[in-house]
């Protein structure tokens, strides 16, 4: 080895030491893989030292280590972690080169040319072939995550990692021919690869490979096209009589000159199309943008805009504005527009380096940023981004707060965005800011006006609804005033009866028998409506207690239809029950229960004409979810006059009457007789106390027709732990102001 080579090998051992000294140094910027770009650069200035070096089976088995470690450095980092795979593959390749070495007895530092001569020497075809699946194995899995890379910066980082990794075999390829011509280059090779690699783990951003690829390119092509002009006009020159004559020679140098700028323009016009895909400068684009967008006066509007002039001006798939508003003193919004089929909504932490990013530097940033840079790929706030599926995002500044920002996807040749790209992105979103500012506005005014007709609707409801209510409370008055005064004549007149047939001498037992029976249907029906009064009373205020205990519905229904027997039997009407019996046992208030169905079945029964039916059924519903409880579905369907379908909610309201009050009846089961409308508000409370509800349904309110009328009541065989009480009474919606009869009792 002369002087020579020994001054470039040392060169490189020096370089190998410089490159481990940085590794030491930057090692908390080393993205991933520490130990294997250490082992990398460690086992390429072994390499450069095996080369001095005939000590088999020591140079071959350098050289594979360093392709192992090499690779596992390539793929910790292009997927996150070690494939095991390659090691196992790595440590069979590396005991097979030792045990063919060892072997056979050779000195392998030159395999790669003792491959292809006879006898063929076993270690020098291990390390041809190892080498080669190697560099298959590593190459397909860099062109992979290529392919299937999200971001294009990853698809260029993974593109990057194939160059790289060529160079990287060469380099070991022509260390392996062990001639020093090419060797010593091939040591140095192997340097360029290793200085490539710590480049690429000490910044998550590595040199855009196409476009470099592309300007080279355009340079070799600018190049051969001067060249043929220039060796084209050397050649016309050469063929004049005098071409050592100044002034020909001048003439012929202008017409080159001015042949060649057009061809050079063209050239250029071309090679830009391809490779920069748009000729169009900056002032252009940000003109056509501002022109598209100025017209836009409200937010859907702007954002339609917005978005169709990014798509085209920038050339990318999609393009999105999000909007920031502020949720408080910590965090701010994000509002993605258009919606998102995935994501719409998230949020930022104003104290994060994210929001002061956009907010207080106002720069630009790429989601591969995002999600790569120490400072952002942690934060919670980069799961909304990512969903999104956006690659560049530029703040909308407006008085020195971050009111949006301007968003869009992938280029449609699926490059990196370069930083004249960000420029232009940045000058879009300001000039988005005062559009997006007005827009902003005139969404708030439509709202505030919607809110204001909103209100001035309700405004008007709660007046029908005041005025519904006074009546109401006036009709009950007068209803309650009848009630109260019917048992009160009674019993006032039966006692001055008793009294004067005292005073006469002729108060007898019969007589007194009579008089007293009569006192008591009077006391007992003045006691029914002030124990009415004091239940819905008691629902106001949540204070009515249910003591729930084994009852089975088909006892509870017997107990509330037995007192109405004489009732329906006068009535001429006919009372059905099927499906009680084998039910399962409820837990629930036997006594409140009892109400809650007599009430609904003497609703039936007053607005039910003589002759009519009245069918009960019951059934079993399984829980829709697990771990609920079965219900059992009672339904109450009578032949009556039915309900106005405005009134199916307002007829569980307590004394809510939709009909005149003129036509009430003292009867207590007479038709269309009424008392003072409290006996379905009784009976939604104690259902609804139970964990259960209640609704009505009717085809409408007819009085020649009888449509009828069906109450479902569902109940939960095993009621929930919060119900203990009977829950508030709920007022319902306000309905039509045409008064029709419904059914109450």
């Amino acid at each position: 080895m002369n002087s020579v080579t020994s001054t470039l090998i040392l060169v490189s051992l020096i370089a190998h030491l410089v490159l481990t000294g940085y590794i030491v140094i930057r090692r908390e910027r080393v993205r991933v893989g520490a130990l294997w770009l250490t082992l990398t650069v460690l086992f390429s200035l072994l390499v450069t030292v095996t080369f001095m070096t005939t000590l088999s089976p020591l140079p071959v088995f350098v050289q594979g280590a360093a392709i192992i470690a090499y690779g596992a450095l390539v793929m910790r980092d292009m997927t996150d972690r070690t494939p095991r795979y390659w090691l196992g593959y790595g440590a069979i390749w590396l005991v097979a080169l030792v045990v063919s070495a060892l072997v056979a007895g050779e000195s392998s530092e030159v395999w790669l040319i003792r491959a292809f001569t006879p006898p063929n020497p076993v270690s020098s075809i291990t390390m041809l072939v190892g080498l080669t699946l190697g560099g298959i194995i590593l190459l397909s899995t860099a062109f992979y995550t290529f392919y299937i890379a999200r971001l294009p910066e990853v698809a260029n980082r993974a593109l990057f990692w194939v160059i790289n990794s060529a160079v990287f075999v060469i380099g070991v390829v022509l260390v392996g021919t062990g001639i020093d011509a090419l060797g010593v280059p091939g040591v140095f090779v192997m340097l360029f690869s290793a200085a490539g690699a710590v480049y690429a783990q000490v910044n998550y951003r590595v040199v855009d490979i196409r476009r470099e690829l592309g300007s080279a390119a355009r340079v070799m092509i600018l190049l051969f096209i001067t060249t043929v002009v220039i060796f084209a006009a050397l050649i016309a020159a050469s063929g004049l009589e005098q071409p050592r004559t100044a002034l020909i020679l001048g003439a012929v140098a202008l017409i080159t000159a001015l042949l060649y700028l057009p061809i050079r323009q063209v050239a250029e016009a071309v090679i830009g199309l391809i490779v920069r895909g748009s000729l169009t400068d900056s002032t252009e684009i940000t003109r056509r943008y501002t022109q598209q967008i100025t017209n836009a006066v409200e937010l859907n509007s702007l954002v339609d805009a917005a978005t169709r002039a990014l798509n085209g001006l920038l050339r990318v798939r999609r393009s999105a504005l999000i909007l920031v508003n502020d949720a408080g003193d910590a965090t701010a919004e994000l509002n993605l527009l258009p919606t998102s089929e995935r994501t719409t909504r998230g949020y930022v932490t104003k104290a994060g380096s994210l929001y002061k990013h956009f907010a207080l530097e106002g720069a630009s940033l790429s989601q591969f940023d995002l999600e790569f840079d120490p400072r952002f790929k942690t934060l919670p706030e980069i799961a909304f981004f990512r969903e999104t599926s956006l690659s560049a995002y530029a703040p909308i500044m407006m008085d020195n707060m971050l009111i949006g920002i301007l968003a869009c996807g992938a280029k449609l040749n699926d490059a990196p965005f370069t930083a004249r790209d960000f420029e232009l992105l940045a000058t879009m979103a300001s000039q988005t800011g005062t559009v997006l500012r007005n827009a902003r506005l005139v969404a708030d005014l439509r709202t505030l006006n919607q809110g204001m007709q909103s209100l001035n609707t309700n405004l008007e409801d709660a007046k029908d609804q005041v005025e519904k209510l006074d009546a109401v409370k006036t009709d009950f008055v007068t209803i309650a005033s009848h009630e109260l005064r019917t048992p009160l004549a009674q019993i006032r007149g039966y006692t001055d009866i008793m009294d004067a047939l005292n005073e006469g001498g002729a108060l007898d037992q019969d007589k007194m028998v009579g008089l007293v029976s009569n006192l008591r249907k009077a006391t007992e029906r003045m006691e029914e409506l002030i124990t009415a009064m004091l239940d819905v009373s008691q629902l106001d205020v949540n204070a009515m207690d249910l003591h729930f205990t084994q009852t089975a519905l088909e006892s509870v229904m017997r107990m509330a239809i037995e007192p109405l027997t004489d009732a329906i039997r006068q009535r001429k009407l006919t009372l059905a029950a099927r499906g009680l019996r084998g039910l399962p046992i409820l837990q629930a208030d036997l006594q409140r229960l009892v109400q809650a169905f007599r009430n609904i079945v003497v609703n039936a029964i007053k607005f039910t004409p003589d002759g009519g039916k009245i069918d009960i059924t019951a059934s079993v519903q399984p829980a829709e979810h697990p771990g609920e409880p079965d219900h059992i579905l009672i339904t109450i369907k009578d032949t009556g006059v039915g309900i106005d379908k405005n009134n199916l909610e307002l007829i569980f309201r307590k004394f809510y009457r939709a009909y005149d009050p003129g036509l009430h009846s003292t009867g207590t089961y007479k038709f269309m007789g009424a008392g003072p409308g409290l006996g379905l508000t009784i009976a939604q409370g104690v259902i609804e106390g139970h964990g259960g509800k209640i609704w009505a349904e009717s085809p409408g309110h007819n009085m020649q027709t009888y449509p009828g009328s069906t109450f479902h009541i569902l109940l939960p065989i095993t009621p929930p732990e919060d119900a203990r009480r009977v829950m508030p009474f709920q007022m319902p919606e306000p309905v039509s102001k045409e008064p029709t009869a419904v059914h109450a009792s």
